[in-house]
């Protein structure tokens, strides 16, 4: 026999908060380096590198950076949670290391966080609210040695970048509707705790 909580199965509300925060990383950075650079996610199956500069983006940690506070509606508890959200951003080709001092400057200044603030209140960009997603800070930019399949150097930057994103986890919150109470009087000997 297995033991439960008692409580009933349910699903458990989270909004895409990986999906989010590559969505809009990206929106940035398409907004900060060259028109004609792609801006592509890392790691995917059965895609070759385009011809030409490119941006990679690979997400590497979701650290929470705050104990997570509950609240409670009439029929649900909400947990809000706030992460650390590290991405590294590659960039590969001709003039990465120009493009990754820019994203390196930009992202550590007041406009990328209202980058972040515009891109999150726009109606367009999101069916359901999306995490708060904000910029925390930069690590150093760094040259990584990249041999492509001719056998050639190319330049290839890294920089990782930490972002903040803000959630709400929704779950089902039991409730009772109405309480039974009996009273018990403690001074008779059937109340009196026993030896």
């Amino acid at each position: 026999m297995v033991e439960t909580s008692g409580y009933p199965t349910a699903s458990v509300s989270l909004p895409p908060v990986t999906a989010a925060t590559t969505t809009a990383l990206r929106a940035f950075l398409q907004t900060i380096l060259p028109p004609d650079l792609p801006v592509l996610l890392a790691r995917q199956n059965r895609m070759a590198a385009p011809n030409g500069p490119f941006a990679l983006m690979a997400v590497l940690l979701h650290q929470p950076i705050a104990t997570s506070a509950t609240r409670y509606t009439a029929n649900t508890r909400i947990i809000l949670q706030q992460q650390d959200v590290t991405v590294q951003v590659s960039l590969f080709g001709d003039g990465a290391a120009d493009n990754v001092q820019r994203i390196s400057t930009l992202f550590q200044n007041g406009w990328a966080a209202e980058f972040f603030t515009a891109f999150h209140q726009n109606p367009a960009a999101q069916n359901t609210p999306p995490p708060r997603i904000a910029p925390l800070y930069a690590g150093p930019a760094r040259q990584i040695p990249f041999i492509n399949g001719e056998r050639q150097y190319e330049d290839q930057w890294q920089i990782d970048l930490h972002l903040q994103a803000s959630f709400a986890l929704s779950l089902p919150q039991p409730m009772a509707s109405a309480a039974r109470l009996a009273l018990a009087d403690v001074t008779s000997p059937q109340g009196s705790p026993s030896a």
